[in-house]
């Protein structure tokens, strides 16, 4: 896949573990890769301000990752999923795009230094004063709530997403762990204009008749596409 919109750069101030939170057993995300599929869903909405959701958010990583890079163009982020200490971290996570939680974190890794002296904690500490200045002007608001992705009644929601993505479970680390179609299951959520990008291993098909491909593409072991409701099915 060419990348349009996400030059290769350094992102290691975002790399997981380093100022955003990593725990075993949750999985990453290639920085590089989340920011191109978010300026080419970008593409397909004249909304401004967007709230951007994640049903199967995890640590919070990919929603974390797109705050601190779009943050002029997001108003909301909202995750959630089915495992509890998922949310847990990804609430810690989200909290590093306001000044109080970026904060804590760099008062928790000053302290790591001061009794570890290791290198890696230094360097950390300089990524968490870049990402600060971040984090001190943006107005994001964020949420987090339990649900499961395959059975959660999403006409529920207090809100229509503008952008949903997702990157959704496969592998060894994540399983599913509810019964139900997805994403039909999130059509009550959305408006005409909602975008959804779904993240997933090449093998899964997740596709729907009563969505319109407006992309897809291979990229590794992964794929992704970005769908819109048909609103002529």
């Amino acid at each position: 896949m060419l990348y349009k919109y996400c030059p290769d750069e350094n992102f290691e101030d975002l790399s997981s573990g380093r100022v955003i939170i990593h725990k075993s057993g949750f999985t990453n995300f290639p920085v590089r890769l989340a920011q191109e599929i978010f300026r080419r869903c970008l593409d397909y909405t004249d909304c401004r301000r967007l709230t951007v959701y994640d049903p199967c958010c995890g640590g919070g990583y990919l929603l974390t990752v797109l705050g601190f890079l779009n943050h002029s163009e997001i108003s909301n982020l909202t995750g959630s999923d089915i495992d509890e200490n998922a949310l847990s971290l990804a609430a810690d996570n989200l909290a590093l795009l306001g000044s109080a939680g970026m904060n804590r974190r760099i008062e928790r890794l000053k302290k790591l230094q001061l009794s570890h002296g290791k290198q890696n904690y230094a360097d950390a500490i300089e990524s968490a004063g870049r990402l600060k200045l971040i984090a001190d002007k943006t107005d994001i608001s964020t949420t987090i709530f339990k649900a499961d992705a395959l059975g959660y009644d999403y006409a529920a929601l207090a809100f229509k997403p503008d952008i949903i993505i997702t990157d959704v479970p496969y592998g060894k680390l994540v399983t599913w762990q509810g019964e139900g179609s997805f994403p039909d299951n999130l059509i009550p959520c959305l408006r005409p204009e909602s975008v959804l990008a779904i993240i997933s291993d090449k093998s899964q098909k997740l596709s729907s008749a009563r969505f319109k491909r407006l992309e897809k593409h291979n990229i590794g072991k992964r794929k992704f596409e970005i769908l819109k409701l048909d609103t002529d099915f």
